[in-house]
């Protein structure tokens, strides 16, 4: 990915009648017939279905006592909700989760402790004694470090692994002579005794087993034990596991209680970790179940500190850090949502956000598609948004977690209009791998200068412009034919953004490189043909009329683990 370049005068016309020639060819491009085969995702602007609390905004040692070095710059943008951390340097050499509570407390973020890593191995356990003198330990540094960010206590990890396979009722080989159940239970009444003020969560079983889950759940309710926030580690079926759950509470008359997936991936090894694709689909299943947090996995065991395989380097993003900076924008309701395909195994899959006080709404999407997307969002009245809508679609280009990428490439924008209190917006030439949002405002109107810094990295909460966009570049998906349409219900076709009558759609552009400005920071006024346009020509020629979004980081460190052994099964 490269940033935008410098614009010198003769090049500048030179790429300005290169686009004046090019706009007769966008406007066919743009009334151009979509593809019969379409994978849609309908979004309702008047069905929210709970607050924005990026819940699945964290990851399993992904930050760790020095790394990453930078947090403001790169954890803070993430708003993220939980990240679960060992209780101490021993079955993980690094990720203190007291050390890391402190580091990530001025983002807002809240730590898990994983008790159980106090043991080598998978796990070595020793006798009750000692157990509780360890988590005695742990206890005493908690308090003595005034943390008010911890999430909760995790008694146990992958149980129905690492203590005695099927049955929680089952006694153990591991020198307990203990059931899981009755460990719990003991380890149980021993945190709340020493500190009742945070919350306790578990089992943490390894993939959802409904078995496990209600002979140990049944035991918990009959002996007054029972988890503030069950738990469980997920793949790609977590919306239809979460329903199976929700159901077995009933049956067994408790809950409902808060739920994380502590540790997710799509499948049960490092392929999908921190994907844009990927990430669209699980994150989209657990928002819309209402999933209280969750934490990407650890399969890149040689590279603690990168959030989940969301950086390059330890200094450096891949296109999975802007997706879930994206997410962590998110303000306000998050909304309900449907796709076209069955949800889980990956399949396409979206989540939506809306803030009404701040006149904006995004979805953010992805996952195994048939080529051609289309974003159905209708419901605008409800949300007091009239019927023009700004629509920009952006683009996180996904090679690998090891890729950098410093951008995002704007693929399309338009003025639309709610005709039938709906639009719709279709993106060709999708893949399964990328990572895409479709961000919709609905400002009073004026001119958007696009060529200002963003603060901090992130988009300030209640902000109702549009996000940085960025026209066409050498990384763009597709080529000049893959220019995404959008449309209100009421258009002929897709995308169509054709100038007013009388109006010269290069003018603002020629003033401004007349007057010795860059292009790419000439101000484009949203209501003007020419502001309607220059999604279309930036994405057919790479004009550069809207700036890219990028971020460069600067934390630097050296410490490396060795390799966990735990694997999960799903």
């Amino acid at each position: 990915m490269h940033g935008p370049r410098p614009f010198s005068m003769p090049a500048c016309r030179r790429r300005l009648r290169g686009a004046m020639a090019w706009t007769a060819f966008a406007a066919s491009l743009a009334a151009s017939p979509a593809a019969s085969a379409v994978t849609t995702l309908t979004v309702d602007l008047s069905r929210p279905i709970g607050a924005a609390t990026h819940a699945a905004n964290g990851s399993l040692y992904g930050v760790i006592e020095m790394k990453p070095a930078d947090v403001q710059k790169l954890i803070a943008p993430l708003h993220p909700r939980m990240f679960n951390n060992p209780a101490a340097d021993v079955q993980q050499p690094v990720g203190d989760a007291i050390v890391v509570a402190g580091r990530v407390a001025s983002t807002g973020a809240t730590v898990t402790i994983r008790l159980a890593d106090w043991f080598t191995g998978w796990y070595a356990f020793t006798n009750m004694t000692d157990w509780f003198s360890k988590i005695d330990q742990t206890i005493s540094r908690k308090k003595a470090a005034n943390l008010t960010n911890i999430y909760a206590y995790e008694l146990w990890n992958e149980p129905n692994g690492t203590w005695n396979g099927t049955s929680p009722n089952t006694t153990s080989t591991n020198g307990s002579n203990l059931s899981f159940n009755a460990f719990w239970k003991q380890t149980y009444d021993h945190v709340r005794a020493q500190d009742p003020s945070v919350k306790i969560t578990g089992p943490s079983v390894a993939g959802y087993n409904q078995s496990y889950l209600s002979d140990f759940l049944s035991y918990c309710k009959a002996n007054g034990c029972l988890p503030d926030i069950v738990g469980w580690h997920d793949g790609g079926a977590i919306q239809n596991n979460v329903n199976a759950y929700r159901a077995l509470e009933k049956q067994l008359g408790i809950g409902p209680l808060p739920i994380t997936i502590n540790e997710y991936s799509l499948t049960a090894n490092i392929t999908h970790e921190g994907e844009p694709g990927a990430s669209a689909t699980l994150i989209a299943a657990m928002e819309r179940t209402r999933v209280d947090s969750a934490c990407i996995t650890f399969w890149d065991v040689s590279h603690p500190g990168r959030l989940g395989s969301l950086l390059a380097t330890d200094t450096q993003t891949n296109a999975g850090w802007f997706f879930y900076e994206w997410y962590g924008e998110m303000t306000g309701q998050m909304l309900a949502t449907v796709s076209s395909l069955s949800p889980g195994g990956g399949n396409f899959d979206g989540f939506a956000n809306l803030d009404a006080t701040a006149g904006r709404a995004s979805v953010l999407f992805g996952g195994t598609n048939d080529g051609t997307l289309q974003i159905v969002a209708k419901g605008f009245a409800a949300a007091g948004a009239g019927t023009a809508v700004h629509a920009v679609v952006e683009r996180t280009p996904w090679v690998d977690r090891t890729t950098v990428v410093t951008a995002t490439d704007t693929v399309s924008t338009a003025d639309l209009t709610a005709t039938g209190d709906q639009i719709a917006v279709t993106v060709p030439n999708a893949n399964a791998t990328d990572g895409f949002r479709l961000l919709l405002t609905w400002p009073d109107g004026g001119w958007v200068d696009a060529s200002a810094p963003e603060a901090g990295g992130a988009d300030a909460p209640g902000d109702a412009t549009p996000q940085e966009a960025t026209g066409g570049s050498e990384g763009a998906t597709g080529d000049a034919t893959s220019t995404s349409g959008a449309s209100g219900s009421d258009a002929a076709q897709p995308g169509e953004t054709t100038p007013a009558a009388g109006e010269d759609p290069g003018a603002a552009l020629q003033a401004g490189a007349k007057a010795g400005c860059s292009c790419s920071s000439v101000l484009l006024p949203e209501s003007s043909a020419m502001g309607r346009l220059a999604g279309v020509l930036a994405a057919v020629v790479g004009l550069g009329v809207v700036r890219r979004r990028g971020r460069k980081s600067a934390a630097r460190s050296a410490s490396r683990i060795t390799a966990k052994d735990d694997r999960l099964p799903w």
